[in-house]
């Protein structure tokens, strides 16, 4: 019996932290709902009155967890889901429950690494650089790539409509570091196509820096099609803060090789400005270009969104915005109409 007990005292001694570890878990979300006018629904140019889900900022449920182990060390996890505010049914494709997010990892002060479903290095850093700081992404066309109709072929090829190599990745190990206002990031993400080790694998790496008056950030993303094909993708811009100004502009690109039928590319290149006008009152103000090249022609498309956001508090907004869009050639949707206007009116609440 001493000698056990000997043998317990000894253990809690090497490992304090397992003892006195403490964890919380956290269940955070939001929900976002509004009323939205579009024109050139259709092909006879009719107009469109709907109510409209996750504009402002996507719905979704999550939950977070840490765990302190001690000496600097967590584990942390993240499981989010998104759903739709017209018809409450989960937001996603082929019965994928976590489908914004699912991933498991350990951070300290060198870091984390994460492993799992998550956001691309390509994604955050357009969302850094958009002046609308990734809200109205199903207008924007950065991140998902939302409003830019590419042609079938260089869809089916592996090019995304984002520019930048898509929002997420599945089996994505990733690491971050932030260090006295620079942020360091690098990804591998696994194709697990048996026989083959690059086939269908990404890899990345990006900063972000924000200090001051200044922001910079940039990404490489360079992977492989399930078949064998390159697609390559950078992003690049900065912006500057003065007093309640903040100045936004970027450059995205994605280029996917293809056996016979040459490159597809998408450029996307975006500015802007946020003005806080008061504690609960901003606007902001941006252009978007998208800009389509393949052997076959090209084509593009503009976006010009103005939007308005009165903050009730940290949690809950009543937003409104106003949208031009226009198109040409091989960008024109399939409703065949080149330009369109919308305005919409919206709240959004998170928990």
């Amino acid at each position: 019996m001493k000698t056990q007990a000997t043998l317990m005292l000894a253990l809690a001694a090497l490992f304090p932290a397992a003892a006195f570890a403490q964890a919380s878990v956290t269940v955070y979300g939001s929900v976002d709902a509004g009323l939205r006018y579009q024109t050139n629904v259709d092909a006879e140019g009719h107009g469109m009155w709907t109510t409209s889900s996750g504009n402002y900022y996507s719905n979704r449920l999550g939950f977070r967890g840490v765990e302190q182990l001690g000496n600097g060390l967590n584990a942390h996890f993240q499981l989010e889901s998104g759903f739709n505010s017209k018809t409450g049914a989960l937001d996603n494709t082929n019965n994928v429950l976590f489908n914004r997010t699912a991933a498991v990892g350990l951070g300290g002060s060198w870091g984390s690494i994460d492993i799992g479903r998550q956001y691309t290095i390509g994604f955050r850093t357009e969302k850094f650089l958009d002046p609308f700081d990734h809200h109205y992404t199903p207008i924007v066309p950065l991140s998902s790539g939302a409003g830019t109709s590419l042609p079938a072929a260089a869809k089916t090829a592996g090019l995304s409509a984002s520019s930048s190599s898509g929002t997420r990745f599945n089996n994505d190990i990733q690491y971050t570091g932030s260090f006295d206002g620079l942020t360091l990031r690098a990804e591998y993400a696994p194709g697990e196509v048996a026989g083959d080790a690059g086939k269908g694998t990404a890899k990345a790496v990006g900063f972000s820096y924000a200090k001051g008056m200044l922001l910079a950030a940039g990404a490489w993303t360079d992977k492989q099609t399930t078949t064998g094909f390159d697609n390559h993708a950078f992003v690049v811009g900065g912006g500057v803060k003065v007093h309640a100004f903040t100045v936004k502009a970027g450059l995205s690109r994605e280029r996917q090789e293809t056996a016979s039928a040459g490159s597809y590319q998408l450029e996307t290149r975006f500015g802007g400005v946020n003005y806080q006008v008061n504690q609960p009152v901003e606007v902001t103000a941006a252009f978007y270009r998208s800009d389509y090249d393949s052997r076959t022609g090209g084509g593009r498309r503009d976006l010009t969104l103005v939007g308005a956001a009165y903050h009730f508090s940290k949690l809950t907004n009543l937003y409104a915005e106003v949208d031009f869009n226009r198109y040409d050639d091989a960008l024109v949707p399939s409703t065949k109409q080149t330009s369109q206007r919308a305005v919409q009116l919206g709240v959004m609440k998170m928990f």
